[in-house]
């Protein structure tokens, strides 16, 4: 195809988010690794609203950034040492930390990219699919249930935010690992969450507060004995963000389980990964708490790609799609925090 010189793209200014007409289309060296893509589509995160509202656009190396991270699209340009790509190939991903930190970002009608970055378009999926599973959500939830060393048949764990963006997506990798699964949500997405294989589904509001009701019904005993069906939780999984649920964790959760969280809160999570590790004779919780921050990479991706391929993943749920022309809008749903799934900006065709 001909490319074009300029293109759309929207950019984060001092007054909110525009629509750019006249942003120059990336350019690649024409003996290097990289490829250009027309971007189809875009999965937004919560990452990427944290980014247009709280890091400055005004400064030297974001100045008038474009938001997101997660795209799908077509390969229309490819440097001479990409062997593995041809141009029409259908890839998603997301972009490294630093290139959407610093405002280089996916919403936009082209990008540039290292080939190595990417993965095939599993041919089950959606773009709009592939744009989540691949990217940022996709990618956190492989490595969350990584995190989970020792994890397998018959345990049972706990996912809390089960019918988010990461959520929905881990609770079938969980699944695919064997694990007993119970989804933590409101009864309003009950059904949806079953639907992606979780065995229970507690409604956070029905069952307020949570942690009693966890208690209650997974009972950590001291002399051992188990009720039938009531044995405690091995992993919780927190997309969520809840403080309380690990503080309160030795109600449900066994001594030798785990607390894996992807939610830093305010301060990005050094507040909590610092008062989570207080040792127990000092007043700490006494189960182990993990922090993850996701690093977005090629292989990731792929292996994401992967489960998908295998049938573990066998949905990708979507809350909405916008038009490329109403991303502002798509922004406005993910703030509510009440999206069922991903939030999908379709760049183009």
């Amino acid at each position: 195809m001909t490319l074009p010189t300029t293109m759309k793209a929207w950019v984060v200014t001092r007054s909110g988010l525009h629509l750019r007409t006249d942003a120059p289309v990336p350019t690649i060296a024409p003996a290097g690794h990289d490829i250009l893509i027309k971007v189809t589509h875009v999965a937004l995160n919560p990452v990427d609203l944290h980014l247009i509202n709280n890091i400055p656009s005004w400064l030297p190396l974001r100045r008038n950034p474009t938001p997101a991270a997660d795209f799908a699209g077509e390969v229309v340009a490819a440097g001479s040492a990409v062997k593995d790509l041809a141009i029409g190939a259908r890839v998603c991903g997301a972009l490294p930390l630093g290139r959407f930190l610093n405002g280089r970002g996916s919403l936009a009608e082209f990008i540039a990219v290292p080939a190595d970055l990417v993965a095939v378009q599993p041919e089950r999926l959606s773009p709009g699919q592939a744009a989540g599973v691949m990217g940022i959500a996709g990618q956190t939830s492989f490595i969350m249930a990584a995190a989970a060393e020792g994890l397998g048949s018959g345990q049972r764990v706990l996912v809390n935010g089960a019918s988010g963006g990461v959520g929905s997506i881990l609770v079938q990798v969980l699944k695919g690992k064997g694990a007993e699964v119970v989804g933590v949500c409101s009864g309003a997405n009950e059904a949806m969450v079953k639907g992606l294989g979780a065995d229970e589904v507690v409604d956070y509001r029905t069952h307020a507060p949570l942690e009693g009701y966890l208690a209650e019904r997974f009972p950590l005993v001291a002399n051992g004995k188990e009720e039938e069906g009531k044995r405690p939780l091995d992993f919780i999984f927190d997309c969520a963000g809840s403080q309380v649920l690990f503080s309160q964790s030795p109600k449900y959760m066994r001594p030798e389980g785990k607390f894996i969280s992807i939610v830093g809160g305010a301060s990005q999570g050094v507040v909590p990964w610092l008062r989570n590790r207080v040792p127990t004779f000092l007043g700490g919780t006494p189960r182990t708490f993990q922090l993850l921050l996701l690093l977005p990479s090629g292989k990731t991706a792929r292996e994401a790609a992967e489960l998908v391929n295998k049938g573990v993943i066998k949905e990708a749920p979507i809350d909405s799609e916008f038009a490329f022309e109403e991303a502002d809008k798509a922004f406005e749903r993910l703030g509510t925090k009440h999206a069922k799934g991903k939030v999908i900006v379709k760049v183009a065709a």
